[in-house]
């Protein structure tokens, strides 16, 4: 399937529109990727797992990525916003508080965190968000008024612009996480996204979850390639399992790249869940670098 990944980006094009972005077709620089710990949802397990354990406790982390690519730095998601920290019931909604409420240290929002790595949000050559949901692209107003790229699949685009002009509350889109939007450099992706051209870090469809989510393939350097997942897995259990998730758009779809997933473990792409608590247990924050 990595192979079959490989062999249709040859033709892709999107990284050489890329404002910032360096066209590398060799392998020449270093790719180094660090997990950020953004927090955590207080929840139960039967809104991750399917009808599983309903009614048990989960309290499910909230990462998201910073890579290394030589001297370029992208952000693959962005955590919660800020507000939820303080807020939670009077920027998410009393509903979703009930069924996930967010606890968000300090120093766990995104642009507080990343500067562990002596970076700001302005001075990244991109952020590729996985969904619109609101522990994925909740910070995205870090990016207002820079001219870095943010990148989402056409897809998910189209329905952040629904709640935009709805302004509709209740769901996992948080419309105060896009009142920005037209301050943001945003950039749509169609399929593939091989982001700086030397297939070391490829964003790629997975809808399911979400009309237009997308998960990212990773080869870094002198370490194994995985797939950090984002919400097309929740935990590892949905995979071995083959448990579908709590929340989804699409079912059929939603079991499809869990399926999937299971070929790419079988054949050695190792596997990274957004939300497996028993696995970030096992995995160093940054500012360590993420070993999967």
């Amino acid at each position: 399937m990595k192979q079959e990944i490989q062999r249709k980006l040859s033709p892709l094009k999107a990284p050489l529109k890329s404002p910032g972005l360096k066209k590398n077709l060799k392998r020449n620089v270093d790719v180094e990727v660090y997990a950020f710990n953004a927090g955590l949802v207080k929840t139960e397990t039967q809104y991750l797992l399917k009808d599983t354990r309903v009614g048990a406790p989960m309290d499910f982390p909230v990462p998201f990525l910073i890579i290394s690519h030589g001297e370029e730095w992208i952000a693959f998601d962005t955590g919660c916003n800020a507000e939820a920290a303080s807020d939670p019931a009077g920027y998410w909604g009393e509903e979703i508080v009930k069924a996930y409420l967010p606890v968000i240290g300090p120093g766990q929002e995104f642009q507080q965190a990343i500067k562990i790595l002596g970076l700001k949000p302005a001075g990244l050559k991109a952020a590729v968000i996985s969904h619109g949901h609101l522990d994925h692209a909740g910070a995205i107003e870090d990016f207002a008024g820079t001219n870095v790229p943010v990148y989402f699949q056409k897809a998910e685009l189209a329905e952040i612009r629904k709640i935009v002009v709805s302004q509709q509350t209740g769901t996992a889109y948080i419309p105060g996480d896009f009142k920005h939007l037209k301050e943001l450099n945003v950039r749509e992706i169609e399929g593939l996204f091989d982001i700086f051209g030397d297939k070391s870090v490829i964003a790629f469809p997975t809808p399911g979850h979400t009309p237009g989510h997308q998960s990212l393939y990773v080869r870094p350097t002198g370490g194994n390639a995985f797939i950090y997942t984002a919400d097309a897995l929740y935990t590892l259990e949905n995979m071995k399992k083959s448990i579908p998730l709590g929340l989804a758009a699409d079912l059929p779809a939603v079991m499809q790249n869990i399926n999937w997933f299971k070929l790419e473990d079988l054949t050695g792409v190792i596997i990274v869940p957004s939300h497996d608590p028993e696995y970030w247990a096992k995995h160093a924050w940054a500012p360590a670098k993420l070993v999967p």
